[in-house]
């Protein structure tokens, strides 16, 4: 499974579990992608391809239209994007990460707590 890290997530810290879980993982920076707006960041994602996209930008699921996607994308929302307080998030999320669907949007809150994002709903 390959994974797509974030700007807000470019901490070698929070590449460091999944990497140990067996994951593939790469950043935006690293794929040259620093500073490239959502929409394009996400269809350069798809194209690669991608398989999971991993964000703590929290306004991204009411700002961008996922339809048609495949990426599974995962929102961090936390109160803080702090690389030590982001951490236990990133290692809930390693778990979890095989049993997302194509094209899921997943929230994991502070608390560790999942949730699927229904757009229709805004939740």
């Amino acid at each position: 499974m390959l994974i797509l890290l974030d700007e807000n997530l470019l901490s070698k810290k929070l590449k460091k579990p999944l990497v140990d879980a067996g994951y593939l993982v790469q950043n935006v920076e690293e794929m040259g992608w620093r500073g490239v707006k959502d929409r394009e960041l996400l269809a350069l994602a798809e194209a690669y391809p991608f398989d999971v996209f991993i964000t703590a930008d929290k306004n991204l699921p009411y700002q961008q239209n996922f339809r048609g996607l495949t990426l599974q994308i995962v929102v961090l929302d936390a109160r803080s994007t702090r690389p030590d307080y982001l951490l236990p998030l990133i290692t809930r999320i390693s778990g979890l990460l095989k049993s997302l669907t194509p094209g899921s949007v997943t929230l994991i809150n502070d608390a560790g707590e999942v949730t699927p994002f229904n757009p229709g709903t805004g939740q």
